[in-house]
C-alpha cells in the first residue's frame, strides 16, 4: 500500500540516536513508514498519498502533557479569567465585566485566582460582593485547592459555620462565621453543589472544544490526572464521534472517603481502553498545596501550617497504594510538600516491587510487520518487552528534603514535574509560596536538574488550567526558570534544563512515564504517527523566543488534527 501522509522539506527531529535527523518522513495506516530523505519518501507515495511540503518546517515527535485535567477543566476554567490579577481592584474589575455579561440571576464564576492579591487583607468573599452586585459567585484559585465564595454563595448553599470533612478541608471561619475562603475539594464542593448544573450535552460541548485547544496547541497526548468511570465513558463517546483529537490516559482518582468496596470495582476496569485513550493508573493525592498551608511538610510553614496529611489516616493511603499497585494499576501520587513527597516515595517502596507491568492495550496494540503489494514495508509495530515495568510516579515535587532526592533514581520512581508553577516566584522571595516555606526550603524549590542528573526519570506538563496549557511556555519556563514573557525577571535559581532535555521532557520521557516508549516519543519506523510540527526547532530557539513559534501541524495516529490557517 502507497503512504497515507508524507511530510517533505522539513527538519525532522527525530530524538533516535540511530538516525537523529532527516528531511522527510512517510506515515501508513497510523504509524511512522518511512524517515529519510524526500526523495525516499516520494517513491513511496501514490495517488492518494497526502503530500505536504513543510517549506522547512521542525517536526518532532508528538508533543505530551504528562500532567492535565481536561474535563474537570473544561468545567472550572469558566466565567471570567482571573490569571495574572495581580490587585483586588484588577479582579474587582474582571468581575464586574463578568456580571455584565451573564444573565441577571446567574452565578458569576471565574478561575486563577492569585494568593498574593490577598496578602493584606486575607481571603474574604465580602471583597468581591459589591463587583458582583450582591450575586452568588464562586472563584476558584489558580491551584484548584481553593475557592472563594461570596456571601450570597454562602447563603445559598447553606453553609454558616465549621464543617467537619473526613479529609483534610476546611470551611475557614472567623468568630464561627464563614470568611468565604474554602480549602480544598470537599470544602468547596459544599458551594459547588449550589451552582446549576450543565446538562450533559453542555459539558460535552466544553470538552470537545478542550480537545481541540490541545491539538491547536501541538499536543498529541494527555495524562489527565483525575478521573472516574464515568470519565471513561466520556472518553467512548468522543472517540465514537471522532472527537478525540488527543490520546489520552485517564487515571481513577482515589480519595480518603473512597470506600473499599469501590476499589474493588475500580479494579475491575484496569485494562479499559480505547484507540486512543486508556485506563490502568490510580491518581492520590497526599497533601494540598503550599500557597494555602495544605501542604504536607516535614516542619511547619512559617505561618505554623503545613503539619497535616491530605488523608487523614495515612496508613490507609498506604494501603490503597497497595492494593492498586497489586491490581496492576500504575500509581500516581500528589505531593508537594517534602513530606508528602517522602510519604509516596516510602508507599511505593513498600509495595516490594518497582512498578507494575505496562497496560494491557499496548500489548494488544503491537502489529506484526509486512509488505503490501504497491507499497513500502511495513514495520513491525513494536512492542514492551516480556518483562517491560511501568514505574510509579510523583506528581509536582516543589520541595524536597535532601536526602529523599536520590530515591527517584535508586528506587524507580518518576518525577512528573510542572515548572510553570514557579513562573510567578520572585526571586527575592516575597512572594506567598516563598514567604510560607522560608529560604532553606526555597533553595530546594522545583528542582528539575537535580533529580534529572541524579538519574531519575523526569516528565514534563502543565497542570492545566491551574497554569497555561501552551507546551511552547511549558518547555521556555524549564529553561529559564521564571515566566517566559518576563524578560526583566531574573530566573528563581539555578535549576534551568537545556532545550533537548526539555523536549524530552515533553516527548520520549513523558511517553516513557506511562509505558508507552516503545512506541511514542522518538520518530521511528514502526512507532505511532503522533507528530508536532512547529515553525522552528524547539531545541534550537531561544527559550525567550519559543512562544512566538507557530504550530504548524498536529498529527495523530496519521490523523492531521490541526492545521495552522
Amino acid at each position: 500500500m502507497p503512504l497515507d501522509l508524507a511530510l517533505l522539506n522539513a527538519r525532522v527531529r527525530t530524538l533516535d540516536p540511530d538516525r537523529p535527523s532527516a528531511s522527510a518522513l512517510g506515515v501508513q495506516d497510523g504509524r511512522i513508514a518511512v524517515v529519510g530523505d524526500d526523495a525516499e519518501v516520494r517513491a513511496l507515495a501514490g495517488p492518494a498519498t497526502e503530500t505536504i511540503d513543510l517549506a522547512g518546517a521542525a517536526v518532532v515527535p508528538g508533543l505530551i502533557d504528562a500532567h492535565t485535567h481536561p474535563f474537570k477543566g473544561a468545567i472550572d476554567a469558566r466565567g471570567a479569567d482571573l490569571t495574572g490579577a495581580r490587585t483586588i481592584d484588577e479582579v474587582r474589575r474582571r468581575l464586574t465585566e463578568e456580571r455584565a455579561r451573564i444573565p441577571d440571576g446567574a452565578w458569576v464564576l471565574g478561575f486563577g485566582l492569585g494568593y498574593d492579591v490577598f496578602a493584606a487583607t486575607g481571603a474574604r468573599g465580602a471583597l468581591i460582593e459589591d463587583a458582583v452586585g450582591g450575586a452568588p459567585a464562586f472563584l476558584l484559585f489558580m491551584d484548584l485547592h481553593t475557592g472563594l465564595a461570596s456571601p450570597r454563595a454562602l447563603e445559598l448553599a447553606g453553609v454558616t459555620g465549621p464543617v467537619a470533612f473526613d479529609e483534610q478541608s476546611e470551611v475557614v471561619c472567623e468568630d464561627g462565621q464563614p470568611t468565604g475562603e474554602l480549602l480544598e475539594w470537599a470544602a468547596m464542593d459544599l458551594v459547588r453543589g449550589a451552582i446549576p448544573e450543565l446538562t450533559d450535552d453542555d459539558r460535552h460541548r466544553l470538552y470537545v472544544a478542550q480537545l481541540r485547544r490541545f491539538a491547536a496547541l501541538g499536543i498529541t497526548g494527555t495524562h489527565a490526572m483525575d478521573g472516574s468511570l464515568a470519565t471513561h465513558d466520556t472518553l467512548r463517546r468522543l472517540e465514537a464521534d471522532g472527537d478525540l483529537r488527543t490520546r489520552v490516559v485517564a487515571p481513577f482518582w482515589v480519595t480518603p472517603d473512597t470506600p473499599r468496596d469501590e476499589w474493588v470495582l475500580l479494579a475491575g476496569h484496569r485494562d479499559a481502553s480505547g484507540e486512543r485513550w486508556r485506563g490502568g493508573v490510580a491518581k492520590f493525592f497526599v497533601d494540598g498545596v503550599i500557597d494555602s498551608g495544605t501542604g504536607w511538610l516535614v516542619e511547619p510553614d512559617t505561618e505554623g501550617d503545613g503539619t497535616l496529611p491530605f488523608w487523614p489516616d495515612p496508613a490507609r493511603y498506604r494501603e490503597a497504594v497497595g492494593f492498586f499497585a497489586g491490581h496492576g494499576f500504575q500509581c500516581a501520587t500528589h505531593a508537594c510538600g517534602d513530606r508528602a513527597v517522602r510519604e509516596a516515595l516510602d508507599a511505593y517502596r513498600a509495595t516490594g516491587a518497582v512498578g507494575v507491568p505496562v497496560h494491557g492495550s499496548l500489548r494488544a496494540g503491537e502489529r506484526p510487520g509486512g509488505r503490501g503489494t504497491d507499497g513500502p514495508p511495513s514495520p513491525a509495530s513494536p512492542g514492551p518487552s516480556p518483562d517491560a515495568r511501568v514505574q510509579h510516579r510523583v506528581e509536582h515535587i516543589e520541595t524536597i528534603q535532601p536526602e529523599d532526592l536520590p530515591r527517584f533514581a535508586a528506587e524507580g520512581v518518576t518525577a512528573s514535574m510542572q515548572t510553570q508553577h514557579m513562573m510567578d516566584l520572585a526571586p527575592d522571595r516575597s512572594d506567598n509560596w516563598s514567604r510560607r516555606l522560608g529560604p532553606d526550603r526555597c533553595d530546594r524549590a522545583f528542582l528539575t536538574r537535580a533529580i534529572w542528573e541524579s538519574g531519575a526519570l523526569v516528565a514534563l506538563g502543565s497542570d492545566w488550567p491551574v497554569v497555561g496549557l501552551d507546551p511552547r511556555e511549558g518547555m521556555a519556563s524549564a529553561r529559564l526558570r521564571r515566566d517566559p514573557s518576563d524578560p526583566g525577571r531574573a530566573p528563581y535559581d539555578d535549576q534551568a534544563i537545556d532545550g533537548l532535555q526539555a523536549l524530552l521532557g515533553y516527548t520520549r520521557n513523558a511517553a516513557r512515564a506511562v509505558g508507552e516508549d516503545h512506541r511514542r516519543g522518538t520518530i521511528r519506523p514502526g512507532f505511532d504517527a503522533d507528530l508536532t510540527v512547529l515553525a522552528e526547532d524547539p531545541v534550537d530557539v531561544p527559550a525567550e523566543d519559543l512562544m512566538g513559534v507557530p504550530v504548524v501541524l498536529t498529527v495523530v495516529a496519521g490523523e492531521v488534527v490541526h492545521r495552522a490557517g
